[in-house]
Parts: C-alpha cells; structure tokens; sequence
C-alpha cells in the first residue's frame, strides 16, 4: 500500500492485513514521502512485522505503488495486491483472492468486492462490484448492486483501489504508467492487461471496507482527473471516441465554472488546466508523457 501521511488510515489497513487467516504473505507499505516523519513511525511499531520502503519523493499513486511491485517480483511472489491505505480487510479476504486466481490462470487482475458507509457512491453499502471504462464519455462507472453467491465475476476494469495482480502477467503490460501520477492508472493497467490477453474479475466472497476519502473534491484531484481522462482516452480510443471523450469533459469544466459564478462551488481552475495540459498531450502523443506538466498543489 502506498501511503502519504495517512498514518491512522496506514496502520488499520497493515492491522487487519496481519489479522489474516492466510499467512503465507509480506506486508509491503511505500511511504511516499509523507512530511511527518511516517515511515520511520511505521517502523518503530510495526517492527520486522512490515516492510516500510521510503521514497525520497512523492512519486504518485502508481510510481509508489511501482516500487512495492518491484520489491514482490524482486522476492518471486505469485501475487501482489496493490491496496489502498484507507481500507481494512476481512480475515478471509486474501485466501478466497488466491483460491480464484489459484483455480483460472485466466485472470490477471481480481479484486475483492468493495463496501464503504452508505452514501452517494454506495447507495447500498456496496461501493465496488466491477466496472465498465467508458472512453467516449471519459468516465468509468462501478457496479454498486450487492452480489449473490461466492463467484468470480468478469469485469472490464479493476479499480486501484485493491488490485490483486498476479505477478506473471506484469511480463506483458509492465507496471503501472508513473507519469500519469494520479487517477487512471487503474484504468490504463486493466486495459492493457486487457490487450495482452488477460482477464479481469471481481471475487464477490473476499470483501473489504473502503473509506472512499478520495471523493472530498480538491485542486490536487480535479487537475489529475481532468488531464489523465483524457490522456487515457487518447491513448486507447478511436479519433472518434477523442472527439467525444473531449467534448463530455469541457461540458464538466463548464459546469464547474457556472456553479463558481452562482457562489456554489469554488473555481474550476484546476481543472480548466488539466484539461488544456491534457489537450497538449493530445496533441503531441502520449510519448510526451515521459516528461509531464505536473501539478501537486493542493
């Protein structure tokens, strides 16, 4: 798990993991270059227990997430779950992952079902049970209905926030793209693991709680969004589906503005910004993405 001072968050998620009735596995948490000091606290309480790994720098969601992939292929693991800090894990959870991936070498990436508190996101306590990537409008879209029954349920994404990948498949799509830095790379991984041929499911018996702090708005994530949107729109859709993915996500900036001049909401700044970065990508190929206008403001 990638953490960035999300401490209290941090240390739940790494008790429920090591609560595990499965204990054939490493607790692996990068610390992203949190300004307080945590990884030195996680490794004074949690001992030989959890590997810390300190970066030097903020290296984003998947550039953090990419040196936790390193360490598990570096110690020949089978399987690696990329795990949002702000979630905890049912005792049973990792054993019913290996069991699914154990019985279908098909599947690349799996994820648990997801629950989080009842609300706007999950209407039913149920926050992810697969998704759908929909290019042309430059959004994804989790399933939210509960689920019967203990199956593997085929899935177009997996989101990053618990992606159980095994490990092999990582030799055909390589890890996560570190330039985008934030949001969407959830997305470009599933749909190249995808393309190379795996699948990708969601096993509804292994469950987690997830706190969904991502949804509080800020200029940080209303920039990231807006430029990877549609950089990954660029990257995987027709010119067709640009045209399309560009026109939905102008009409968001749009209203954005209009709710800033009616006094209710702030202004759509960042994301005015990371839509016109976003253009310039476009226009210059994703190849320009090795060297990113970064935002990491907040």
């Amino acid at each position: 798990m990638v953490n960035y001072g999300g401490l209290d968050d941090t240390r739940r998620c790494v008790q429920s993991l090591l609560a595990s009735s499965y204990d054939r596995h490493s607790v692996v948490v990068v610390d992203n270059a949190s300004p307080a000091g945590d990884a030195e606290r996680l490794s004074a309480e949690f001992g030989d227990r959890v590997q810390v790994i300190a970066s030097g720098t903020n290296l984003g969601y998947g550039g953090g997430a990419n040196l936790g992939l390193r360490w598990a292929v570096a110690h020949n693991a089978a399987y690696a779950w990329v795990l949002n800090n702000d979630t905890t894990v049912d005792r049973t959870c990792i054993r019913l992952l290996v069991d699914a991936m154990e019985s279908n070498p098909a599947y690349g990436i799996v994820s648990p079902l997801i629950s989080a508190p009842i609300g706007p996101e999950a209407p039913s306590g149920i926050w992810y049970a697969g998704g759908r990537v929909l290019l042309g409008r430059a959004e994804t879209r989790h399933s939210v209905r509960p689920v019967e029954g203990a199956v593997v349920i085929e899935t177009e994404y997996v989101t990053g926030c618990a992606m159980f990948i095994r490990c092999a498949s990582l030799k055909d799509t390589g890890l996560f793209w570190e330039p985008l830095f934030l949001f969407w790379e959830d997305v470009d991984l599933s749909l190249r693991m995808r393309r190379a041929g795996w699948k990708l499911g969601v096993v509804s018996g292994a469950a987690i709680n997830h706190a969904i702090h991502g949804s509080v708005v800020s200029r940080t994530l209303e920039y990231y969004h807006f430029r990877n949107a549609l950089i990954i729109v660029r990257k995987f859709g027709s010119r067709r589906t640009i045209a399309s993915g560009l026109l939905y996500l102008t009409g968001g900036v749009a209203r954005r503005w209009a709710r800033a001049l009616l006094r209710r909401g702030p202004a759509a700044t960042p994301a005015t910004r990371g839509l016109l970065v976003g253009v310039a990508v476009v226009l210059k190929g994703p190849r320009s993405m090795a060297d990113p206008s970064v935002d990491r403001s907040d």
